[in-house]
């Protein structure tokens, strides 16, 4: 599996976008059952468990970690993982994203695409949310590429 998407600056790129299907799919697969999953965002680092659909809205906001090409947090077996999905990082210098302002605008006008961060534990009752309201949503995501 091609995973160069999670080098791409561009988090609102349909390659990007494509990707974050990809791992999410992947986690559901090797986690059956799951409602929640290590998130590799750029700021939970795979420390902090969310469900799986605030990791897809934390993987559009923060980005992945640049150098988690094997998933092996996620189900993925380390003598399985093609050395072709490997890739070796020497300097990892932060990326300086222009979305991230777009997107912390979005996540302000729409709190329901993010989660509080000091909560330790939360339940796992969705936060509801109206179809007129995600689709705002989505078309801003769209607009903000």
């Amino acid at each position: 599996m091609d995973r160069r998407w999670i080098q791409n600056p561009n988090r609102c790129a349909d390659e990007y976008l494509d990707g974050i299907e990809d791992f999410i799919e992947f986690a559901r697969r090797h986690n059956p059952g799951a409602t929640r999953i290590r998130c590799p965002c750029r700021r939970c680092k795979n420390t902090l468990w969310e469900t799986i659909e605030n990791v897809g809205f934390h993987l559009v906001r923060n980005g992945m970690i640049e150098t988690y090409s094997i998933w092996n947090l996620h189900g993925e077996q380390l003598e399985h993982a093609s050395s072709s999905n490997a890739t070796r990082v020497d300097n990892v210098q932060p990326i300086v994203d222009a979305n991230d302002q777009v997107m912390d605008i979005i996540q302000d006008v729409f709190p329901f695409a993010s989660t509080n961060m000091n909560q330790e534990e939360q339940d796992d009752v969705p936060t509801p949310i109206d179809s007129a309201e995600f689709e705002q949503y989505e078309k801003l995501l769209k607009n903000a590429n």
